[in-house]
């Protein structure tokens, strides 16, 4: 068996690979993101109001009577983001022809990438409950602390399978073993990355919400509001699958 030395990631390089990579398909993000913003602008509005009526009516130790109808909103907006990521994954990688017009030449592979994105979700969501039943005891600063150990650990888990989700959007499959095992020792990098972008979106997020908040638009133009939240997402979103897939071939070996 050949060995092929460990190529190992450089975090800076990276960064500026990846993002002059998202700013070069900039045209192909605006073509791609307008139907999952339309898809996600659709499910935002009446999933927020139906978190409010559920927080509203909820009663100690019972289930909201909403959380079907929020689980089955939740679901869509999670496939919106997930058909906007193969698709843009495929463009950066492959070129227009293998995801054109809008993205909506949908195939098995972004069914497949979406039940394993759930799949990571649901084990990561289950394990912060645990914790946040765990911490309860300490009151909000638990559940905080549950709930950010959660998020974590989700982030974690997705950058060390991230050349097997990566692989299914692009036909190139990749075992969740082999891709947890040759991102080994990179994680973390890959996650001071994605980090690196989220810092400021979340800032970007909080001016946002001040400027919208102060001038009374989040009220009056609630859509509007929505939509430059859901558009932000998008933008993060996009950065960040850039800085992943431009560190996608560290992950391969021609031999074995």
């Amino acid at each position: 068996m050949i060995v092929e030395p460990k190529r190992e990631i450089l975090l800076g390089p990276l960064m500026r690979a990846g993002l002059q990579r998202s700013w070069a398909a900039r045209d192909h993000f605006l073509r791609l993101a307008i139907v999952p913003l339309a898809v996600m602008l659709t499910i935002a509005v009446p999933l927020e109001q139906a978190m409010l009526d559920a927080m509203a009516a909820s009663r100690p130790n019972e289930v909201p009577e909403g959380m079907p109808l929020i689980a089955l909103l939740a679901v869509g907006y999670v496939a919106a983001l997930n058909v906007f990521a193969v698709n843009w994954l495929r463009q950066l990688t492959l070129g227009e022809k293998a995801a054109p017009g809008v993205g909506l030449s949908l195939g098995l592979r972004h069914l497949r990438f979406f039940f394993l994105i759930m799949a990571t979700w649901l084990g990561t969501g289950m394990l912060a409950g645990i914790l946040m039943l765990a911490f309860a005891g300490f009151g909000m600063p638990g559940l905080m602390a549950a709930v950010l150990a959660g998020l974590l650990i989700w982030a974690a888990l997705t950058v060390r399978i991230s050349p097997s989700w990566i692989g299914i959007a692009l036909d190139v499959p990749m075992s969740l073993r082999v891709a947890w095992q040759r991102t080994a020792g990179q994680g973390f990098k890959l996650l001071l990355a994605l980090l690196a972008v989220e810092m400021p979106l979340i800032m970007v997020q909080h001016l946002v919400d001040a400027l919208f908040g102060v001038t009374g638009l989040a009220a009056a133009a609630p859509m509007t509001y929505t939509l430059v939240t859901a558009a932000i997402q998008l933008v993060g979103l996009a950065v960040q699958l850039a800085i992943l897939v431009t560190a996608f071939p560290h992950f391969l070996r021609e031999t074995v």
